[in-house]
């Protein structure tokens, strides 16, 4: 198999990066993905940066196993610690994670200079979106908070205003004069409608899985890497095999898949 006719790998803790999956998917309906969803160990957010480092590891040797091209790390918790994982598989450049895009795109645009960012605790912890925004574009206005609660309520299906609503009366209480809302967590782009209307339309949820979709295929473009032949069936793959992940991601991409039980050790 030559590399451009190899999979692309995708993992996530769960759910969530089924969102990211999805837009890759529309915008490269050639390529075939394979998918990773670390049921077993989720939610990351929730995880010790040595049981992160552990995961990623893990799950990137696995997809190298299989002979992915690439790697897209559907998940803001795990590309935080990225940097700091020593025996990854993979190259810096063969790797698109969801943290430096939205970074590139926040930093160098005009419109929007009040922001705010939502996200697991690991993410917002780790200070990344704070950091490397500031640094890009110190003319940003930005405050970050950790909305841990809304990762099991998406995860259980609880999506609607009246569940979601009181939460956001304690998580968005100081974002009144926000004009842009970064969600760091892939699981939030189930409930950019919701979070919008909660604000009555007067500020955007940034659509990132759409600018991690455009960014990998900028870089396979750029590497001529597009698969121009036949695409093997997408693969999609749990750690840990429930009834109600096959029920929630079937609704979510609108179509039956098969789901496999695969253990890493």
């Amino acid at each position: 198999m030559d590399k451009a006719s190899a999979p692309i790998g995708v993992f996530d803790s769960g759910l969530g990066g089924l969102t990211i999956l999805k837009a890759l998917q529309e915008y490269l309906p050639n390529e075939q993905f394979i998918y990773f969803g670390d049921t077993a160990h989720l939610p990351y957010g929730e995880k010790s940066e040595a049981a992160l480092i552990s995961y990623v590891t893990d799950i990137m040797h696995y997809l190298k196993s299989r002979g992915c091209k690439l790697i897209v790390v559907a998940c803001n918790s795990a590309s935080t610690v990225l940097t700091k994982a020593p025996n990854l598989p993979y190259e810096k450049d063969e790797i698109i994670e969801v943290i430096s895009p939205i970074v590139d795109l926040i930093s160098t645009q005009k419109k929007y200079q009040r922001i705010a960012v939502i996200g697991t605790r690991k993410t917002i912890d780790s200070g990344l979106f704070d950091k490397e925004l500031k640094q890009r574009n110190n003319q940003l206005q930005i405050v970050s908070r950790a909305t841990p609660l809304l990762v099991p309520l998406i995860e259980e299906g609880f999506s609607d205003e009246q569940a979601l609503f009181p939460i956001f009366d304690r998580y968005f209480k100081d974002f009144d004069d926000a004009e842009l809302i970064i969600p760091a967590c892939t699981h939030y782009p189930m409930i950019y409608k919701q979070i919008e209307s909660y604000f009555n339309h007067k500020l955007k949820v940034l659509h990132t899985p759409k600018i991690i979709a455009e960014g990998l295929k900028d870089l396979l473009d750029q590497n001529q890497l597009n698969n121009t032949g036949s695409k093997n069936e997408d693969e999609y793959h749990l750690s840990d095999l429930t009834d109600g992940f096959k029920r929630e991601a079937e609704m979510f991409l609108g179509r039956a898949i098969s789901l496999s039980r695969t253990l890493l050790k």
